[in-house]
């Protein structure tokens, strides 16, 4: 490289050196920003936490978001209690355990798995439970239930005898019939 040319790549470089970079308040990405996409987001701020006193330092400005269920917001308003909120954790955990299985072939053919019928048998487990937790539930309160702990909706997404009867002046009567409902589901259980 002849003497020129490599000046001209050192000015250059230098010159690059002193000007400041700054890079201005960024958005977060928070994922898609939809109506259904949002649905149950809270917007937190994100950081360290100190172990000594608790306290959470976010020096950048970090936001993220996390989904939180009905049943966890009415948990901390103090509308179901911790053996109501344990049933109902218990009662959603079997649900989910039977989304988690895998799908039924769409094919045929031979199973290349060792024990093809192990996957059957976990998916009739899973829903076994499922039935049995169920069953417990106070048939009054089932659809109340549902909607909170299954489906992870309000109160006002519960459906009685086809009419909604939580929504509007019926919200005070929901929220008083959800610490019913959730601790006689968790005498049924057994929590």
């Amino acid at each position: 490289m002849a003497k020129t040319k490599r000046r001209k790549v050192n000015q250059r470089s230098k010159a690059r050196a002193g000007v400041g970079v700054s890079l201005g308040g960024s958005e977060w990405d928070q994922g898609a920003m939809g109506q259904a996409n949002r649905l149950n987001l809270v917007v937190e701020q994100r950081g360290t936490t100190d172990p000594i006193t608790g306290k959470t330092t976010n020096p950048n400005g970090v936001k993220g978001v996390r989904r939180v269920d009905m049943m966890e917001v009415y948990y901390k308003r103090g509308w179901i209690s911790d053996r109501g909120y344990t049933a109902g954790e218990k009662l959603r955990d079997k649900w989910e355990a039977t989304e988690r299985s895998p799908g039924w072939s769409d094919n045929d053919r031979v199973q290349s798995s060792p024990k093809p019928d192990q996957a059957v048998a976990m998916r009739i487990d899973r829903l076994s439970q499922l039935v049995r937790i169920t069953r417990l539930m106070p048939p009054q309160h089932k659809s109340l239930i549902e909607a909170v702990a299954i489906r992870q909706r309000s109160i006002n997404a519960a459906v009685v005898d086809g009419a909604r009867p939580y929504v509007g002046r019926g919200h005070k009567i929901g929220q008083s019939e959800l610490m019913v409902a959730f601790d006689a589901l968790a005498d049924a259980i057994g929590c």
